[in-house]
């Protein structure tokens, strides 16, 4: 008897105790910083964009803002992940796709 009154009260201890702890995770939101760009020509939304059309912009978890049309035909400014950028802020190579693409023009 003594056996279960001591069982009741060690579960009755982890209840009370689970209800007035703190959870651990919290659901916070994470900014992405990226590599911004300003694209020059006509490089589709859906295309890879030459390293020679990219002017490197600045980083950050918001883009700066051009002179865009947001026309939704072509890219204007996009956001890079830094694998995607070499030391000297131009993308590694001319088949990079834009992670985020904030501006778009005609």
């Amino acid at each position: 008897m003594k056996r279960k009154i001591l069982g009741f009260a060690a579960i009755a201890v982890a209840i009370a105790a689970s209800a007035f702890t703190v959870p651990t995770s919290k659901a916070t939101t994470k900014l992405t910083s990226y590599k911004w760009f300003e694209i020059s020509g006509s490089v589709g939304l859906s295309s890879a964009v030459p390293q020679a059309s990219a002017t490197y912009l600045g980083e950050g978890t918001t883009a700066p803002e051009e002179d865009c049309s947001n026309s939704n035909s072509h890219q204007c400014v996009s956001g890079f992940n830094a694998n995607q950028v070499n030391t000297s802020n131009q993308l590694i190579n001319n088949s990079q796709m834009a992670q985020v693409i904030d501006q778009t023009k005609d």
